[in-house]
């Protein structure tokens, strides 16, 4: 089976971005350990400039070991988790998390459904 990316999308004004950041880094990232099918590969924003008027997107780029990490992940995710979410949903004007996997490799059952 292979990895499973998680693509955050997270749109925020440009003096939002270094907030969400600093987050990430003293509340989200130190669990991550206990999280063991989980890291975080990237960092990106677009645009790569401030421009005026206009909100930035901060892309946060994860990766899980596999399909069933991924329900490891969800499954082991505690109480600090969802308080950096709802920290950064109060900071960012939208947030999408795209979930995805390897276009060439069979589909597996969906735990959820199973």
């Amino acid at each position: 089976m292979s990895k499973v990316h998680i693509l955050d999308e997270i749109v925020l004004q440009p003096d939002d971005i270094n907030a969400v950041l600093q987050r990430l880094e003293n509340q989200y990232l130190p669990g991550l350990p206990a999280r063991h099918t989980l890291s975080l590969s990237q960092r990106w924003v677009s645009p790569p400039v401030r421009l005026d008027g206009q909100p930035n997107t901060l892309w946060l780029l994860w990766a899980v070991t596999d399909v069933y990490g991924y329900y490891t992940m969800r499954g082991t995710a505690g109480p600090e988790v969802s308080a950096f979410w709802e920290a950064v949903d109060q900071l960012c004007l939208q947030r999408r998390r795209h979930v995805m996997g390897d276009a060439r490799q069979p589909l597996p059952q969906s735990l959820e459904d199973a």
